[in-house]
């Protein structure tokens, strides 16, 4: 029996016949598979793919009776930004990455559903500052590039493992349509995000200027973190496209 598994530049000619049955097989596996499914009693599946505001995500679905409806999935997306004032540059990278597991609710046998289920949330924010010509403020007090060379700050979610609740239309595993256009609105409890703020100190500064960076560094940690907490609930709003297998 050929197997499947990659050769070598020197062999491509001599086991591309090999190569050819292996095609064959998995086409036939994936022939005998779709033909055993369509006469088959089993749960409808489908594949989906969304975009928004977790980024770009696929789905695969299983249909559970005919009010329910399992799917894991995921979503990506990451961003850069600058911004640049007077004081400061602010580069600034935001990444997405989020696994999930959700059960849909059919609750009117329709395409109207509600949604609960887990996230794994990867969610992360970095941030690097440097003074502008006019220095950088931490804590309310202003230091010179001379004494402050930068400011690095770690945003992430607080929960790893992230509930969602949600509700949308559109049924992919619906027995009486193959293709489903989806839209789905939610959010993911993120819970009390960590925020890690470090400033690296100049060259040649004196201790004393560095320990007071520190410990301003320290007291503007503070005031992000009571100020994130705006993001304990992430938004979600998706709209997508669905092909029953």
């Amino acid at each position: 029996m050929s197997r499947c598994k990659t050769k070598s530049r020197k062999q491509v000619m001599q086991n591309f016949a090999a190569r050819g049955g292996c095609v064959s097989i998995m086409a036939a596996v994936l022939a005998g598979f779709m033909a055993t499914k369509a006469h088959a009693d089993g749960p409808e599946t489908a594949l989906a793919l969304r975009a928004g505001t977790p980024g770009i995500g696929v789905d695969f679905d299983v249909g559970i009776g005919n009010q329910f409806g399992a799917r894991i999935g995921y979503s990506n997306f990451s961003i850069n930004h600058t911004v640049n004032s007077s004081d400061a540059t602010y580069d600034g990278k935001l990444r997405l990455s989020i696994p999930s597991g959700l059960l849909d609710w059919y609750v009117f046998k329709g395409v109207f559903h509600l949604t609960a289920g887990v996230a794994v949330n990867a969610t992360k924010l970095n941030i690097i500052g440097t003074p502008g010509p006019n220095g950088i403020t931490l804590n309310g007090n202003t230091y010179t590039s001379a004494e402050l060379g930068s400011v690095t700050g770690v945003v992430k979610a607080g929960n790893a493992a992230a509930p969602y609740v949600g509700f949308g239309w559109g049924n992919p595993v619906s027995p009486t349509h193959r293709f489903q256009v989806l839209f789905d609105v939610g959010a993911i409890y993120g819970g009390t995000p960590s925020v890690t703020l470090t400033a690296q100190c100049a060259a040649g500064v004196p201790s004393t200027v560095c320990a007071a960076i520190q410990q301003d560094a320290l007291a503007e940690e503070q005031k992000i973190s009571a100020n994130a907490t705006i993001i304990k609930w992430y938004p979600i709003v998706n709209l997508g496209f669905s092909v029953r297998l």
